[in-house]
């Protein structure tokens, strides 16, 4: 079993509780989003039959690879 690492301070005590909302506009997300996630796609449908695409040539050539290997 793991233990957590560190100590408690006087200034980690939460005086509000529960009464704490996360807010600010972005509902329940504490830091905003960075990196892929941070914009919606201009063009969702297009998008996702690209990744389909993309997802259904990588199984196919894994696939072969599989096969590939089993035969040497």
């Amino acid at each position: 079993m793991t233990r957590a690492i560190g100590t408690v301070r006087s200034s980690d005590f939460n005086v509000q509780g529960q009464s704490i909302r996360v807010s600010s506009g972005r509902g329940s997300t504490m830091t905003p989003a960075r990196g892929l996630g941070a914009v919606m796609v201009a063009d969702l449908e297009t998008a996702i039959a690209n990744a389909k695409a993309i997802h259904r040539v990588d199984r196919i050539t894994a696939a072969h690879e599989r096969l590939a290997d089993r035969a040497a």
